[in-house]
C-alpha cells in the first residue's frame, strides 16, 4: 500500500476527483430507460444515441489530447467538466430525436477531453516505475464511482425525476472542476527559454528533433509512423471489443438461456467486487514481471474467459466466467496506460493518450452493434468463440512487440515536486 499512498498528492486528488464525478457519472446508465420509458422513444433510437455519444468521444480523444499538449492538461480538464455539466443541464430539457442526438454528440465532445488529459498529467507526475501503480488508483476510484452511480442515480428518479439525474450529474462535474481549478497546478512541461529541442528516440534507435509544442500535422506524422504505438492499439482495441461484450450482449444471451436482468446484474457485479478488493494486490504482482509477457497473457485470460461462456447453462457457471476474465482485465489495466506513456514523447504525451483512447471508443461503438448481429445470426456459441479469437489476436500482436513495451523508459518527471518532496527525490525516482 505504500507505493500507492506515497503516489504525489496531484495524482491523489485525481483520483478522488475521478471518484466523484464518476459517483455522478448517470447519463449513460439511465439513458436507454429515460429514452423510452420517460420520452417514449424506440429502442432503436436509444441504440442510435449510444452510438453517437461513440462518434463524439473518438473526436474528443483527438481534439483533446492535441489542445492539453498544446494549451495545457488543467485548461483542458477544466473545459471538460464545466462544458459537459452544462451540455447535461440543456440535455435534461430536451424531448425532439434531433435535439437530443445534437444534445448528446456535443456532451460527449466535451466532456471526453477530459480522458487524454488527465491520463497525460499523470503521467507528468511520476516516474515510469510508479506509473502502474498511479492508473491503478485511477482506474480503481472509476470503478468505485460507477458501482455507487446505479444506486445514487435510482435514488434520485425514486424520490424525485430523471431531470435530477442530470442536474446531480452536472453538480458531481461542477465540484471537479473546483478541486482542479483550486488544488492542481498545471503539469504541461515549459518551453525552453533559449528555444531548444529535445531529442525523442524512436523505437527503431533513431533520433529526431521535436519543437517544444509539437505541430498537429508534425504529431499526427510522427504517429503514423510510430508502428509500435500503433500496433499497441489495435491490440487493445482487439481486446477492448472482447471486454464490451460482456456488458452488451451477455445479458441479451443470458434472456436467451431464461435469466433475468437480475440474475445479470448479479452475475455482473462480481466483476467490480474483484476489482475493487483484488486489483491493488494484482497491481503489485504483475509490475515485477515483464510487461509485455503480463499484457500477452492477460488477453488469453481474457479469451478463455468469454470463450467458456459457450460451455456453461447455470448462474455459477457464468460467475466463474466473469471470474477469470475479469482476472485478465485486472492483470492489464495497471500496465496498458503506464506502457502508452512509456513510448509516447514527453512532449505528445496527451495525444499519444487521445489516440490509445481511440482503441476504447472505437470500441465501444462497434461491439455491441457487431457482437448483436453475431448473436442473432449465428447464435452464441460463435460469438463467444469469436471473442477468443480476438482476444488471441490481441495477445499475438502484444507478443510480436514485446521487445519494445517490456521495459518502461528511463523519464524523470517533469512537473515540480510536490511540496512535501524534494527535487533530489524525484529526480532519483526518475
Amino acid at each position: 500500500m505504500n507505493k500507492f499512498l506515497t503516489l504525489p498528492k496531484t495524482v491523489q486528488l485525481l483520483c478522488f476527483g475521478s471518484l466523484i464525478n464518476r459517483a455522478g457519472q448517470m447519463l449513460l446508465v439511465f439513458m436507454t430507460i429515460y429514452l423510452t420509458k420517460n420520452l417514449g422513444y424506440s429502442e432503436t433510437f436509444a441504440a442510435n444515441c449510444f452510438g453517437v455519444f461513440g462518434f463524439g468521444a473518438i473526436l474528443a480523444a483527438l481534439v483533446g489530447g492535441h489542445f492539453a499538449d498544446v494549451i495545457g492538461r488543467k485548461i483542458v480538464m477544466l473545459v471538460a467538466l464545466v462544458g459537459g455539466g452544462a451540455a447535461l443541464v440543456a440535455f435534461s430539457y430536451m424531448t425532439n430525436q434531433y435535439a437530443i442526438l445534437a444534445t448528446i454528440t456535443v456532451f460527449a465532445f466535451i466532456s471526453e477531453m477530459y480522458r487524454p488529459a488527465s491520463q497525460a498529467m499523470i503521467a507528468d507526475c511520476v516516474s515510469p516505475e510508479q506509473r502502474p501503480h498511479a492508473f491503478t488508483l485511477m482506474y480503481l476510484a472509476i470503478n468505485l464511482g460507477f458501482a455507487m452511480a446505479p444506486m445514487i442515480g435510482a435514488l434520485l428518479i425514486d424520490r424525485f425525476s430523471f431531470q435530477a439525474v442530470f442536474v446531480f450529474d452536472a453538480l458531481t462535474s461542477l465540484i471537479f472542476g473546483v478541486i482542479i481549478f483550486l488544488f492542481i497546478a498545471e503539469t504541461l512541461p515549459e518551453r525552453e527559454s533559449d528555444g531548444s529541442t529535445d531529442m525523442v528516440s524512436g523505437h527503431d534507435g533513431a533520433k529526431s528533433r521535436t519543437t517544444e509544442r509539437v505541430p498537429w500535422h508534425d504529431a499526427f506524422g510522427q504517429i503514423m509512423r510510430d508502428y509500435v504505438f500503433l500496433m499497441f492499439c489495435l491490440a487493445t482495441f482487439c481486446v477492448a471489443v472482447v471486454y464490451q461484450q460482456g456488458v452488451s450482449t451477455l445479458p441479451l444471451y443470458l434472456a436467451r438461456l431464461g435469466f433475468g436482468a437480475d440474475d445479470y446484474g448479479r452475475i455482473i457485479m462480481v466483476n467490480g467486487i474483484m476489482i475493487v478488493f483484488l486489483q491493488i494486490p494484482i497491481t503489485s504482482i504483475v509490475v515485477r514481471f515483464n510487461r509485455a509477457l503480463i499484457v500477452a497473457l492477460a488477453s488469453v485470460v481474457t479469451a478463455v474467459g468469454f470463450v467458456l461462456k459457450a460451455h456453461v447453462d447455470t448462474a455459477w457457471g457464468f460467475r466463474i466466467t466473469v471470474m477469470v476474465w475479469t482476472v485478465g482485465e485486472m492483470m492489464a489495466m495497471p500496465l496498458v496506460a503506464a506502457i502508452v506513456s512509456d513510448l509516447a514523447p514527453k512532449r505528445m504525451r496527451a495525444r499519444y493518450m487521445g489516440v490509445y483512447t481511440v482503441s476504447y471508443s472505437g470500441a465501444n461503438m462497434i461491439a455491441a452493434p457487431i457482437g448483436g448481429m453475431i448473436l442473432v445470426k449465428y447464435g452464441g456459441s460463435v460469438l463467444w468463440r469469436t471473442c477468443f479469437a480476438l482476444g488471441i489476436t490481441s495477445s499475438m500482436l502484444f507478443a510480436i512487440i514485446g521487445r519494445f513495451i517490456a521495459t518502461p523508459k528511463v523519464y524523470e518527471p517533469t512537473v515540480k515536486p510536490d511540496a512535501d518532496q524534494s527535487r533530489e527525490e524525484v529526480q532519483h525516482a526518475g
